[in-house]
């Protein structure tokens, strides 16, 4: 159990500028409270574009559940929009109360867009998310030559820093090759990042779901 202050970030910029560009689906936000803090989700009809930690728990403690709290709207909501925010909801309080269920949940849809870039930090979070399941950890330059670039370690932090879906792509999970945690959200959030680490390992690994 940890203790440390709360620290509050700012919620203006929740989707990032580029999923802005790229979609111009209208999207829909919502937000969950659970044992790390207040997350807030957005989505549009075709998936998830962002999931961030907005307000660090005060207490971080496994013994909250996650559960929905508020829901903001930004524009037009549909049927296919709200589903994938209450699948992502669903995944999120499967994986905070530490349900052995959630390895067999898919995770919640993703909208295409947010990852169609071409470029290398697109490709460091497809990597990411597809291959390093729960309860494992890699290292920045593991990952950089994963990603074919293995002296791009640097890079590999950028995409960390600038992730859109914290949990999902799973930057928590990306370590300093020496073992320690490293840093998470600049620092501010190294608490959390060994909270997530530690709550991983509760669960029943597999190779082959995540």
């Amino acid at each position: 159990m940890m203790k440390r202050q709360a620290i509050l970030r700012s919620s203006t910029s929740t989707v990032p500028k580029h999923a802005k560009r790229c979609c111009a689906n209208k999207e829909a936000q919502t937000q969950v409270i659970c044992p790390t803090g207040t997350l807030k989700l957005s989505a549009c009809t075709n998936g998830m574009h962002s999931l961030k930690l907005e307000t660090v728990a005060v207490m971080i403690t496994s013994s909250k559940k996650c559960q929905e709290i508020t829901e903001k709207r930004n524009g037009d909501i549909n049927a296919d929009t709200s589903r994938h925010l209450k699948d992502c909801i669903k995944w999120l309080t499967s994986f905070f109360k530490g349900e052995p269920a959630t390895l067999s949940l898919h995770r919640p849809a993703l909208c295409p867009e947010i990852f169609n870039h071409g470029n290398f930090r697109s490709k460091v979070w497809c990597i990411l998310e597809e291959q390093v399941k729960f309860g494992r950890t890699v290292s920045y330059g593991e990952l950089a030559e994963m990603c074919g670039s293995p002296r791009a370690s640097q890079a590999v932090g950028s995409a960390m820093r600038n992730n859109p879906l914290s949990l999902i792509v799973p930057c928590h999970r990306v370590i300093l090759s020496s073992g320690k945690s490293g840093n998470y959200s600049g620092g501010t959030m190294n608490d959390t990042k060994i909270w997530l680490l530690d709550h991983e390992k509760t669960f029943k690994i597999s190779d082959t779901i995540h």
